[in-house]
């Protein structure tokens, strides 16, 4: 197919001699084509050189973003690493309790530092989730083995409370607990308690908080006290010259409950201490030796 071309005559001004030109169709079409995107290109400049403005400013914005989530991170770790060594100081002090009171297992982790490893790993989740997790559960560990410890304590106290320690009157020991002369008969016999020589009237004190059980004359200990102590534990107080608790009555360790006095089988002015395990006598003087006398 024969190519198409065009004349273009060019006439100057004065009396030059004119010009002419022969183009062909593509050329013309080129130069079409050339001219349309630059006129595109320069239509869209403004626009292209705003998005990119845009684009550097929205840039420049998560770099400064990115950088301010480095930093909260940075302080983050730094805050999770403290408050994990501070559970780890009260994991510590937790475990040194448990072992004053004699309690074991107690359901702590094993710290590795802010969160635990094997935590996480339970919890099936990673990054702060997991970490807030792991910490919610080692301070929920913290709390169910304090409040072990804490009735643990309780009792360890409430028990060194119904344990007879105290000395019940200020005096000197007679006769003490097993075989002996009896002072009546001169006969062998089995003495099943202690006697603390003192002055007529000087008071008398629960060794150990109690009920009183029995509170009048009984045979051979004149007036006397029976005080039951719980834990399997008890104590008696024989030939007093008054008798200061009813029957019922609950006591605490250093409450007066009598007077030395002489009344029943007896020689003269003391307290015939006893004290119990269950149903059978024990020497008062080893509770007076453990737990002292105050």
């Amino acid at each position: 197919m024969p190519r198409k071309f065009y004349t273009v005559f060019i006439l100057p001004h004065a009396h030059a001699r004119f010009r002419k030109l022969h183009v062909s169709q593509g050329f013309l079409w080129t130069c079409a084509a050339i001219l349309g995107l630059v006129v595109v290109a320069g239509a869209l400049a403004p626009h292209l050189l705003l998005r990119v403005r845009a684009q550097s400013a929205y840039l420049e914005r998560l770099e400064r973003e990115n950088r301010r989530l480095l930093q909260d991170k940075t302080r983050y770790d730094a805050s999770l690493a403290e408050i994990g060594a501070q559970l780890s100081a009260i994991e510590a002090a937790a475990v040194r309790l448990a072992n004053a009171v004699g309690l074991e297992n107690l359901p702590l982790p094993r710290p590795a530092g802010g969160a635990t490893e094997e935590a996480v790993a339970a919890s099936g989740d990673f990054g702060l989730r997991g970490d807030l997790t792991a910490l919610r559960n080692r301070t929920e560990a913290l709390e169910l083995s304090f409040a072990r410890i804490d009735a643990a304590w309780n009792e360890r106290v409430k028990l060194l409370a119904s344990t007879p320690s105290l000395l019940p009157v200020v005096g000197y020991f007679g006769d003490g607990y097993g075989w002996r002369d009896d002072p009546f008969t001169g006969q062998r016999e089995f003495h099943r308690g202690l006697d603390i020589v003192a002055p007529h009237g000087e008071p008398v004190r629960a060794a150990a908080d109690g009920v009183v059980v029995q509170a009048g004359r009984t045979a051979g200990y004149g007036w006397m006290v029976h005080l039951s102590h719980g834990y399997g534990l008890g104590t008696r107080y024989g030939h007093l010259s008054a008798v200061l608790v009813r029957p019922g009555e609950r006591v605490r360790k250093g409450d007066v409950i009598g007077r030395v006095g002489s009344t029943g089988r007896s020689s003269g002015p003391h307290l015939h201490y006893e004290v119990y395990r269950g149903a059978a006598p024990v020497n008062p003087r080893a509770y007076l030796s453990k737990k002292g006398s105050g």
